[in-house]
């Protein structure tokens, strides 16, 4: 048992379980489901392919993909059956919080992706307000190892495998509960 699923326990048995309203997303091989609104930090060689199978479950809405090199792969997103013409790909040579606080602020994509180069708090702050707002999920892809910022409510490490893909949770503030 990991330590986020311990925590989750132990808040349960004592009582301490956090009321929320929040809505979530089917996420695959992942059945407490990813929040609405908020950040969420990935990490691992599955974290990529894991991103394409839930933008597939999920196909009526827009993703925001924003690089400042372009890594993104769109053959590879459309053979894994993600519309490319729901994608707006954005490379950015210079800093990334602008663009991404403009898809946040537009409330028009609900699934918003960048790499995590950020180490200011108060960005992390910012974008977690910003999510909130417009329910949208900003997935920052971590490269070595996970922040150690407090406004990233889910933090998940995703590795590929012949059966599928093994989550291993960090961090997990908002708890279980059933998909819509």
């Amino acid at each position: 048992m990991g330590r986020a699923e311990l925590l989750q326990e132990l808040r349960e048995k004592t009582g301490m379980i956090e009321l929320t309203d929040k809505e979530f997303w089917n996420a695959p091989y992942f059945p407490s489901g990813v929040a609405k609104g908020i950040v969420v930090e990935l990490l691992g060689n599955g974290r990529t392919e894991w991103l394409l199978q839930l933008f597939k479950m999920h196909p009526q809405h827009y993703i925001f993909w924003c690089e400042r090199e372009t890594l993104a792969n769109p053959t590879a997103f459309q053979q894994r059956g993600v519309n490319l013409e729901r994608i707006k790909f954005v490379s950015s040579k210079g800093d990334l919080q602008q663009p991404l606080r403009l898809a946040l602020d537009s409330q028009f994509y609900p699934f918003i992706v960048a790499p995590n180069n950020f180490e200011d708090i108060k960005t992390f702050q910012r974008f977690n307000l910003l999510a909130e707002k417009s329910k949208s999920t900003l997935f920052l892809l971590a490269d070595k190892s996970f922040s150690t910022a407090w406004p990233i409510s889910l933090q998940l490490e995703i590795s590929s495998s012949a059966e599928g893909f093994k989550i291993d949770i960090q961090r997990q503030k908002h708890g279980a509960k059933v998909c819509e």
